[in-house]
């Protein structure tokens, strides 16, 4: 498996500074961990990564099985 290397946080970034500043708190509060801002961002980026796939996933098989459903099977 590769590793997809991420840009470090630009301006037009996916999340806001607050957002990574929230991400960090979390971090540091919930598993003792101090992130960088980089280290935020690529850990926030593979989160919402993951997420986009289960929910594109489980569309997926819903609309798979509504489609079996019709078809009668």
């Amino acid at each position: 498996m590769t590793v997809k290397r991420i840009e470090p946080i630009k301006d037009n970034s996916i999340f806001t500074k607050e957002e990574l500043e929230e991400f960090k708190r979390l971090a540091l509060k919930e598993h003792g961990v101090v992130l960088t801002d980089e280290q935020a961002f690529e850990q926030g980026y593979a989160l919402v990564s993951l997420f986009e796939t289960m929910i594109k996933k489980t569309i997926e098989k819903r609309r798979e099985s509504k489609e079996l459903l019709k078809n009668g099977f």
